[in-house]
């Protein structure tokens, strides 16, 4: 006898509504959750209709329990499978994060590195929630001590996957404890009868809350994610990351600037745990590497509009500068690096930087007039006089000068 969609999907209904027990409801849950979301894919609308019912159904008896246990497992390779239907995955995701969380620590650890291979041609927002519920698991991994053991997470063939979980790595890095995204209301902004399209452009972006510094709005957002963590989660998330990063599980020329911008962190915790580390790499780091270089521009600097690009960049996308804390960790690694004195305009940028945000602390304008006498002795003095610098850099360039 041949039983229909619709009867096999009542039948469990029925199976859910007779579970007295937590334990009875999750064996139910654990058995029929996968198979039943599969049936979202049916062409029959009466059919996938029952499942919605039956979802909403499932969706107020675990929110109410947190100690049932979800299949993530199982979910996790439905979620991978490339003949999947998107409507399936985009409900199976769902209940990855609702169950990853409820797991033991043993179990997230094991199914960490599943995380990662998921992410692969997947959705970017979907993407941030599996990097969201990977972070805070990394605090508790065990990495092998020998180099011959094989290492939980093979990432030397997902080079997409690392630049993806390294970017979300390092705006976790910057993002200060206990910050509240406050979004203004939306105002309509008044226009007057020859500006009033302009303004009306305008009003967006006024409305748009200010990121931290280092940080676009984009990315608060992303690390904020649906369940913004608490400042000693936070913490534990970024002394994973700087475990991550010990265990070498990823390049370490792409991870040096992780542990510069962790280095300044105001807890104590992390910015130990960042700096000896730092500290240990510094005779095989290679300062005058460009991924290097390049990376703490792009971070110190944030997203500078150049005047022959226009503003390329949109407003939400847009980092800005690094706080001075974090300025006064970069600048003495530009320091070490002839190449940092070499790379125009980021070498000018740096300096005029200083000038107009009026920096007054002694020891960063200090760094900064030695990083711009290394600057004056690399470039020529042609290229100098075709700028108008403050006196403050024609000290600098009389000091190179009566030195050498």
């Amino acid at each position: 006898m041949i039983v229909s969609l619709s009867d096999q999907l009542e039948r469990v209904f029925l199976r859910l509504g007779h579970a007295e027990t937590d334990d009875q409801l999750q064996d139910i849950i654990s058995k029929f959750l996968p198979p039943v979301l599969l049936k979202l894919s049916s062409a029959q609308e009466g059919v996938r209709k029952k499942v919605m019912e039956l979802l909403v159904h499932v969706n107020k008896r675990i929110k109410s329990r947190p100690k049932i246990q979800l299949p993530v497992e199982t979910l996790l390779v439905q979620y991978q499978d490339p003949a999947a239907a998107s409507f399936v995955t985009n409900f199976t995701i769902i209940y990855i994060k609702m169950g990853y969380p409820r797991l033991d620590v043993a179990k997230q650890c094991e199914l960490a590195p599943t995380l990662l291979t998921a992410m692969e041609s997947k959705p970017e927002p979907q993407q941030d929630s599996l990097m969201h519920l990977l972070i805070p698991t990394l605090y508790h991994m065990k990495y092998p001590t020998e180099p011959s053991k094989a290492s939980p997470f093979v990432l030397t063939e997902k080079p997409k996957t690392v630049h993806q979980l390294l970017e979300f790595m390092l705006d976790v890095l910057l993002m200060p404890y206990g910050f509240v995204l406050n979004e203004p209301p939306s105002r309509p902004a008044p226009s007057s009868p020859q500006g009033g399209a302009a303004a009306g452009a305008a009003a967006p972006a006024q409305n748009l809350p200010q990121p931290p510094p280092g940080m676009s709005l984009y990315a608060v957002k992303r690390v904020i994610g649906e369940v913004q963590w608490s400042p000693e989660q936070l913490e534990q998330c970024k002394l994973g990351i700087v475990k991550f990063i010990e265990a070498q599980q990823v390049p370490e020329v792409e991870t040096v600037v992780h542990l510069v911008v962790a280095s300044s962190d105001t807890r104590h915790s992390v910015a130990t745990a960042a700096d000896l580390e730092l500290k240990s790499k510094q005779s095989i780091i290679d300062w005058n590497n460009p991924l290097i270089i390049n990376k703490m521009f792009k971070v110190y600097l944030g997203d500078i509009p150049l005047k022959t690009k226009g503003a390329s960049v949109k407003r939400e996308l847009k980092h800005e500068p690094v706080s001075t804390r974090v300025k006064m960790k970069i600048l003495p690694h530009l320091l070490r690096s002839r190449l940092a004195a070499e790379c125009f305009p980021a070498n000018i940028q740096v300096r005029t930087s200083h000038n107009h945000n009026h920096i007054t602390i002694r020891s960063i304008h200090y760094g900064y007039c030695c990083y711009f006498a290394v600057v004056v002795q690399v470039l020529e003095v042609k290229i100098l006089l075709l700028y108008n610098y403050c006196c403050y850099c024609y000290c600098c360039y009389l000091t190179v000068i009566v030195i050498v």
